[in-house]
């Protein structure tokens, strides 16, 4: 079945130690689907492996295609990723960091840049408002606009599916309601991890709700907002919270 992701028997972790337990479910294209949970529950650990990022046992396939198997190239194309644990390591400019999110497109190591290339460069660093940063060393940003950054070379990577780990961290109302509004209007498959609920439920199209590697359950957002597995996944009464 394409034009979707399918995790069967998904088994993943770290040092040895499994985090995931023989997950299996379905996430279709052109939705934006929000996984939710207790930190810990395993919500960043399952990202990564649907990005082949980590090793796993079981099947992940994006569109009919095995994760693991694809070429990096193949996979960007598939699948862009933010991290929650993005840093700056190298002193690039905000500029250049934005245009490494076009590498999948190059034929070349040392491919000029062409117009076209730098418009859609410009675009997306528009849309994250750090044009007038555009020449600093992202050694040398605050917290919040390095996020900014990275979000504006994950919008420039194209892919079909975008993968988002906590995406509002670090970042001001302002830009956390714009970040919002774009993943609400692009029609692109967005899927994230959560932490501030209210938020989640308005612009979710479906809800993955985890707890210790295991999925609790997935379903709309109306349907999750007032189900007693909400309570269970994060243990406390969600449920009457949200209703206040």
């Amino acid at each position: 079945m394409s034009d979707r992701i399918i995790l069967e028997n998904v088994r993943a972790g770290y040092r040895g130690k499994e985090v995931l337990h023989d997950i299996s479910l379905e996430i279709p294209s052109g939705k934006t689907v929000l996984i939710l949970g207790e930190n810990g529950s395993g919500k960043s650990t399952l990202l990564k492996a649907m990005a082949g990022l980590i090793p796993y046992e079981g099947s992940i396939t994006v569109d009919g295609k095995e994760v693991k198997k694809m070429p990096p190239k193949e996979r960007a194309g598939k699948i862009s990723l933010l991290s929650q644990m993005n840093s700056a390591y190298f002193s690039y400019t905000v500029e250049e960091t934005v245009r490494m999110g076009r590498y999948r497109f190059h034929t070349g190591l040392f491919e000029t840049v062409g117009d076209k290339e730098a418009e859609k460069v410009e675009e997306c660093m528009k849309k994250t408002n750090i044009l007038e940063i555009r020449s600093e060393r992202i050694g040398e940003l605050s917290g919040g606009q390095l996020q900014r950054v990275y979000l504006a070379q994950l919008f420039a990577q194209e892919s079909d599916y975008v993968f988002l780990d906590e995406p509002t961290n670090h970042l001001d109302l302002k830009y956390r309601v714009g970040l919002e509004q774009e993943l609400k209007s692009s029609g692109r498959s967005i899927v994230a991890v959560y932490h501030d609920l209210i938020p989640a439920f308005s612009i979710a199209d479906e809800i993955i709700l985890i707890k210790d590697g295991h999925v609790l359950k997935i379903g709309a957002p109306d349907e999750i907002k007032t189900s007693e597995v909400l309570n269970e996944a994060f243990g406390m009464d969600v449920v009457s919270y949200l209703g206040k």
